[in-house]
């Protein structure tokens, strides 16, 4: 994955939203309690730490980078050459879930995460991939797609 830096025409990275922290945080809240009752706490602390661990590392494998350099596109461990984009489309959040959901085309990539509802579809070109095309979660499509084109 190539990194973000000052010659890159696009960086972003979406990490999880603080309304999903506070999610995960009642949920460590709830399995202490759950534990603490019949087994003290000890085995609620110990159960907790583990739990938290859990979400933390949860949190940073679903990180997505998204990086254009260099005529590259990077998204997660993913990239294409900007040569082989034929289209880029923004989507409205209709769209979004209707390609992430009943339109989608089942050899297509998707790179979404369940808090953004924006992002960008892009069609490719190369004659080597069947994959027709990305979708790209994005809270900023419209400039994504402006350095794809």
């Amino acid at each position: 994955m190539a990194r973000s830096n000052s010659k890159s025409e696009f960086a972003e990275r979406l990490t999880w939203p603080i309304w999903l922290w506070l999610f995960s945080l009642l949920m460590i809240a709830s399995i202490y309690l759950t534990i603490w009752a019949p087994f003290g706490n000890f085995s609620a602390a110990i159960t907790s730490l583990i739990t938290t661990a859990g979400f933390i590392y949860s949190s940073q494998k679903s990180r997505l980078e998204t990086v254009v350099l260099n005529g590259w596109l990077y998204v997660g461990n993913a990239k294409i050459e900007k040569k082989y984009i034929s289209r880029v489309s923004v989507l409205s959040k209709d769209q979004f879930i209707r390609l992430n959901g009943v339109a989608a085309d089942p050899a297509c990539f998707t790179a979404t995460r369940f808090w953004v509802s924006t992002g960008v579809m892009v069609e490719l070109r190369d004659r080597n991939d069947p994959t027709p095309y990305w979708i790209i979660s994005s809270k900023k499509a419209k400039m994504l797609a402006k350095a794809l084109i």
